[in-house]
C-alpha cells in the first residue's frame, strides 16, 4: 500500500478528521513516517470545530507537527463552494510544503472516490482523458501520494474500529446537496460490489487505452510544445482527439474541454480554409494556418528591449546567450550599441545577399503563424538597422564573421 513513500522523505498530510484521513494519518505514523499535519476548518458546518480538535488532540498526544488555518466568510466569492473549498486547501497545503521543504503531499483518497470521480466524469459526457483520481500526479507543484486507493471505504472504517483510531463523520456527506454527495448518496450507495467492479474494470480498460495512445502521441506532443505549433498533416488521424485534449489542457480547465469542442477542432482540421481562427474558452483561439495548427492567448502583445552591451537576458519571447545556432547568431562590434530588440514594425525591412527583403513577406514564404509574426524578435544596430531576424534572415553585412551574440526564440 506504501510502496510509493519513503521514510527518509518529510511528508505533508491532509486530515479532516474522517475516518479515511485518520485510517491514513495513524497507520503512516505507527510505519515512522515523518509527518507535517493540515487540517482545515471551512466553518460550513455548525459541528466543524469538533473535527479540529479531533485532529490537533491526536497530534498532540503523538507529538506530531500540527497546522491549522480557520476559513472566514470572506475567503469565499459566491462561486462554487467546492471548488473554493479545494483551492483553499491545496493553498495551505502548498505553504506548508514550501516552508518544510516536503517531498511529497499524502492524501487519503479511496476506492470509492474514484468510482465517484469515474461516474461523474462518464455522466458529463466531457472529453476524459483520463477516468477517476490518480494515485500520483502533481498539483501546483507538489508530489501528491493518494495510498489508499486500493480499498473501500467500507473496509477503512471497519480498520479504524478494529484498531481503535478516532474519527468522526462528516453528517453532510450524506445529503445530496453537491453533485459528488448526490452520486455518493443516490447512485453508488445502491451499486452491488459487482456493479462496483464492473465500473472499475471498465475504467481500467479506457486509462490502458489512454496509456497506449499517450505512448504514440508523445512525439508529436514534445514537438508542439519544443515549437509552440505543429504540422496538422503530421498527427496520425486516430490520435488526434487525445492530442487536442492535451494541448487545450496544458492552458484551460479540464473541465471546460467538451466532446463537441474537440470535434469542432477536428473539423476545423479538416476544412479547405487555409486561415481559421476558432474561439475557445477562457479567452484562448485555436488557430489554423497553412498546414499548422496551435493555440495561443488571444491577445495584442507588442514588445521593446534596449540593451548598452551584451548581457545575458531571459524573458517570455526570447533570450540572450553567448552561444546558439548560426541562424541565431549576428556578430556585433562596439558600434552597434545600444541594441534594440523589438517585434515587427509596419514597413520592416532588411538587406539579405538577395537583395532587400520585406521582413512580412520573409515571414510570410517561412510559413511562420500569423500570431507568432508579430511577437517574433527583431534586432535593430543604433543606427535603425535591422541585423538579424533570428531563424530567418541575416543583414548582409554581418554574414561572414562568427557570431557573439545570439537571441533565442
Amino acid at each position: 500500500m506504501f510502496e510509493m513513500l519513503d521514510k527518509e522523505k518529510k511528508y505533508v498530510i491532509g486530515v479532516s478528521g474522517g475516518c479515511d484521513s485518520m485510517y491514513l494519518l495513524d497507520t503512516l505514523r505507527k510505519e515512522g513516517y515523518s509527518l507535517y499535519v493540515v487540517h482545515v476548518n471551512y466553518h460550513l458546518r455548525h459541528d466543524s470545530d469538533e473535527d479540529y480538535l479531533l485532529v490537533h488532540d491526536y497530534c498532540q498526544k503523538y507529538q506530531l507537527p500540527f497546522f491549522y488555518k480557520e476559513c472566514k466568510e470572506d475567503d469565499y466569492h459566491g462561486g462554487n463552494f467546492q471548488d473554493e473549498a479545494r483551492m483553499i486547501r491545496y493553498q495551505f497545503y502548498l505553504e506548508i510544503y514550501q516552508q518544510f521543504q516536503c517531498d511529497g503531499l499524502v492524501l487519503g483518497h479511496h476506492l470509492d472516490d474514484y468510482l465517484e470521480s469515474v461516474y461523474m466524469q462518464l455522466e458529463k459526457h466531457h472529453v476524459t482523458y483520463f477516468l477517476g483520481i490518480r494515485t500520483y500526479n502533481q498539483v501546483m507543484t507538489m508530489n501528491v501520494f493518494r495510498p489508499l486507493m486500493t480499498m473501500y471505504k467500507d473496509e477503512i472504517r471497519e480498520a479504524c474500529h478494529k484498531y481503535d483510531i478516532p474519527y468522526r463523520d462528516d453528517y453532510t456527506n450524506f445529503e445530496t446537496d453537491f453533485e459528488r454527495d448526490r452520486v455518493r448518496n443516490t447512485v453508488l450507495n445502491q451499486y452491488t460490489k459487482k456493479q462496483k467492479e464492473e465500473l472499475l474494470l471498465k475504467a481500467y480498460k479506457h486509462n490502458e487505452r489512454i496509456k497506449e495512445l499517450e505512448f504514440k502521441v508523445s512525439p508529436y506532443y514534445q514537438h508542439y510544445q519544443m515549437h509552440k505549433y505543429i504540422s496538422l498533416q503530421s498527427i496520425p488521424d486516430d490520435l488526434q482527439e487525445i492530442f487536442l485534449y492535451l494541448i487545450l489542457k496544458d492552458v484551460i480547465d479540464p473541465s471546460l474541454i467538451s466532446q463537441s469542442l474537440i470535434y469542432e477542432m477536428i473539423h476545423q482540421m479538416q476544412s479547405s480554409k487555409p486561415n481559421i481562427r476558432m474561439n475557445l474558452p477562457v479567452n484562448y483561439l485555436f488557430i489554423k494556418e497553412y498546414d499548422n495548427i496551435y493555440v495561443t492567448k488571444n491577445q495584442n502583445v507588442s514588445y521593446c528591449y534596449r540593451f548598452a552591451k551584451y548581457e545575458p537576458f531571459v524573458c517570455e519571447y526570447f533570450s540572450l546567450k553567448e552561444c546558439g545556432h548560426q541562424n541565431e547568431g549576428v556578430y556585433l562590434r562596439e558600434d552597434d550599441y545600444p541594441i534594440t530588440i523589438r517585434t515587427i514594425k509596419s514597413g520592416d525591412r532588411i538587406q539579405t545577399s538577395s537583395g532587400t527583403k520585406k521582413v512580412s513577406r520573409l515571414f510570410i514564404n517561412a510559413k511562420i503563424p500569423s500570431l507568432q509574426r508579430k511577437i517574433w524578435p527583431i534586432v535593430v544596430n543604433r543606427d535603425g538597422i535591422i541585423v538579424l531576424i533570428p531563424n530567418i534572415a541575416k543583414n548582409m553585412n554581418y554574414l561572414t564573421t562568427k557570431p557573439n551574440l545570439f537571441v533565442i526564440k
